[in-house]
């Protein structure tokens, strides 16, 4: 019987910079199985630089913001020990 590892990767990268870590994966033996859409909820200060002016029209901010991303699940035979 095959056994398997596995690994998950969280990426909202810009496309061009996923294909690096994608071709790098496949020539590791890794195999993309699934491709998984999420949404992950950040501080709005992690998402958005804070503004150091001070402003007259200021505005409550969220406390979470929602930032669509992906999950990808690969596989890769693991070495009979």
């Amino acid at each position: 019987m095959q056994n398997w590892e596995y690994q998950v990767f969280a990426s909202h990268l810009d496309p061009a910079e996923l294909v690096l870590i994608l071709n790098k994966s496949g020539s590791e033996g890794w195999e993309l199985v699934a491709l998984v859409p999420v949404t992950d909820y950040y501080p709005p200060d992690l998402i958005e630089p804070v503004d150091t002016e001070p402003s007259s029209d200021v505005v409550e901010s969220p406390e979470v913001i929602p930032v669509a991303t992906f999950r990808y699940i690969f596989k890769r035979p693991l070495e009979a020990s």
